[in-house]
């Protein structure tokens, strides 16, 4: 056995700066309005003035100072006017049309704004979709790990560092838009040995082989399965004069270039490469994040693919979940990571938790280094300005406030010495065949949360655009 130390990470708390003692730009507007109308008013007419006047600037200070879900009125007020805005022109269902024509390489899918197309790469096969709204080309790799909550500490530190490799050549790599770690978990756990009797001693038919056959079917209903994509969106090349279906022909030596990269990247991290998704898996994928029927996993690229009916059959969203098709689901922000140093393997209990179908998904997107140290140098100037302000008004300095400054030092740290900087979020989406199922599902998510040392939030009010973001590997940002 080694004796090397477990690998630890540690993750930076989240920032709450303001441009004004923690305040936001439009806290401070309101605050702004406010003594502009109690000023204006003891000026013109006195008390009565100011009493006359209080209904305005009493809500004008509640909306800045208020908070509800530990968060302030201010930010909720864009969640819930662009709420209201999509029931009133309703945009928050979505109904497919089969029966009308579709074209052959081309779909759109709720929560994604504009149409994508999908082609085939020549080299690697892989399935690219295009977005020609948001300039970007993504495909989708599937990777398998080598049983690291099983090794031995040596063992775990080192491809913990290959990781860390992995990450930071790809914030060298600027046409790297964002990459998506897309797990999760599948009924079916079974299906690979299932598939195996059925065409090694099913010939047979021998009364045991069917006995034998009907109990790995039973147990396949019981038993889960893990599965884990890796979505990478390239930059896609400025081509003028072209149109989506020739500028996605045009991205694909340039994006398989960075394919192979990135490939090349995951097996030097002990990472088991499977091949990237071709159109006919890629829509294996998405259909399988809609409904609640997952195909086998041995249902390959074979085919021809029904581009033209890639998403769902219909979508209803509503205030904190969304149903789709067959099924219903609820997305999870991750607020804050563990605040101390943990284990590396600390999503252990929300990963591999029997007895709730979820899928975890970090999105991250490369900073490059120039940019990432002026934000920082740039978050430091507010920090100091901050303090010397609090050392004006008297206020004391807090204790979150000194852990903040902390991590921005060592993130800096981290940069000179060369390492890589990434802006990234998680999201959980839990998926159950009901509604009364899907609360049970959320209250079990929230503990395994708990375990892993994680704050999660049940985002509200945005469910259609956040599981667009955290249950298809498209490697798209939450807008």
């Amino acid at each position: 056995m080694s004796d090397a130390p477990a690998p630890t990470v540690r993750f930076d708390r989240l920032s709450r700066r303001g441009v004004l003692l923690g305040l936001s730009a439009a806290q401070v507007a309101l605050l702004a309005a406010a003594l502009v109308i109690v000023v204006s008013a003891e000026y013109t007419a006195g008390a009565p003035g100011v009493l006359a006047t209080s209904p305005a600037w009493i809500a004008l200070a509640t909306l800045a100072l208020g908070n509800a879900a530990g968060r302030p009125f201010v930010a909720w007020l864009p969640v819930v006017a662009q709420w209201g805005l999509r029931r009133l022109m309703r945009r928050t269902t979505y109904l497919s049309r089969p029966m009308s024509e579709h074209e052959t390489d081309t779909f759109s899918l709720p929560g994604i704004p504009g149409r994508l197309t999908l082609a085939e790469s020549g080299d690697t096969g892989a399935g690219l979709v295009f977005d020609a709204r948001a300039g970007m080309v993504t495909a989708v790799l599937e990777v398998r790990g080598r049983g690291f909550i099983l090794d031995e500490p040596g063992t775990q530190a080192r491809r913990v560092a290959s990781w860390g490799r992995v990450l930071g050549s790809l914030c060298q790599q600027p046409e790297i838009v964002r990459i998506q770690v897309l797990h999760r978990t599948l009924p079916g756990g079974t299906a690979e040995v299932r598939r195996w009797w059925l065409d090694h001693v099913m010939s047979e038919a021998s009364d045991t082989a069917r006995r034998v056959a009907e109990l790995l079917t039973d147990a396949d209903r019981r038993s889960d399965r893990q599965e884990c994509l890796l979505a990478v969106a390239v930059r896609a090349p400025a081509v003028r004069r072209r149109g989506t279906r020739q500028l996605a022909v045009a991205s694909m030596a340039i994006v398989e270039r960075y394919l192979v990269s990135v490939a090349e990247a995951l097996v030097g991290a002990d990472l088991d490469v499977g091949r990237w998704a071709g159109p006919g898996r890629f829509t294996q994928m998405v259909r399988t994040s809609y409904d609640g029927r997952v195909p086998r996993p041995d249902a390959h690229d074979s085919g021809a693919t029904a581009v033209g009916v890639l998403g769902p059959m219909g979508v209803s969203e509503s205030w904190d979940s969304v149903r789709t098709d067959t099924v219903h689901h609820a997305v999870y922000w991750i607020e804050e990571w563990p605040r101390s140093e943990v284990h590396a393997g600390f999503l252990q209990p929300l990963l591999l938790a029997p007895g709730v179908r979820r899928s975890f998904t970090l999105l991250a997107e490369p900073i490059p280094p120039a940019r990432a140290l002026r934000d920082i140098r740039r978050a430091k100037v507010e920090q100091t300005a901050d303090a010397a302000q609090r050392v004006r008004i008297g206020r004391l300095e807090d204790e979150s406030t000194r852990a903040e400054a902390a991590d921005l030092l060592r993130r800096e740290q981290d940069l000179v010495a060369g390492h890589g900087d990434f802006r990234f979020c998680g999201l959980i989406t839990v998926t159950a065949p009901t509604s009364e199922a899907l609360d049970v599902a959320c209250v079990a998510t929230e503990s395994a949360a708990a375990q892993a040392l994680c704050e999660v939030r049940r985002l509200v009010g945005q469910q259609g655009q956040a599981h667009a973001a955290a249950a298809i590997p498209l490697a798209r940002g939450l807008l």
